[in-house]
């Protein structure tokens, strides 16, 4: 009984899964484009890149619940990847929604380095 009990209560103390969701920067687009998410889950973003770009979600990263040492890798809600980079963000998706996400090095937006999450 006490092997039950003591098994319970790890089970019940162990963070919840994280789905891990890779995105690859290139130029001029991120792969996906589009991400998914589901209000509440947990999950670890994978960020790629090739050439130096920057990952912005000013409104999706300030929603959404974040260990402080990942907070502290975005700076205005973005984060800069340097050519052949990869960076981890662990978080909780906000609430329900969808949550540009754009490229801010000069033009990249407008030759379609676009994207957004969508949070159901």
């Amino acid at each position: 009984m006490k092997t039950l009990l003591a098994l319970l209560a790890l089970t019940l103390a162990a963070p919840a899964h994280e789905q891990r969701i890779d995105v690859a920067l290139s130029n001029f687009k991120f792969t996906p484009a589009t991400i998914a998410l589901v209000h509440g889950q947990s999950y670890v973003l994978h960020l790629t890149s090739s050439g130096g770009h920057s990952f912005a979600a000013r409104d999706f990263f300030a929603a959404a619940t974040m260990p402080a040492a990942d907070r502290a890798k975005l700076k205005d809600g973005k984060i800069e990847l340097d050519s052949d980079r990869a960076v981890d963000l662990h978080f909780t998706a906000p609430k329900a929604g969808s949550y540009p996400i754009k490229c801010t090095h000069l033009l990249h937006a407008s030759f379609g380095m676009t994207g957004k999450f969508v949070v159901s």
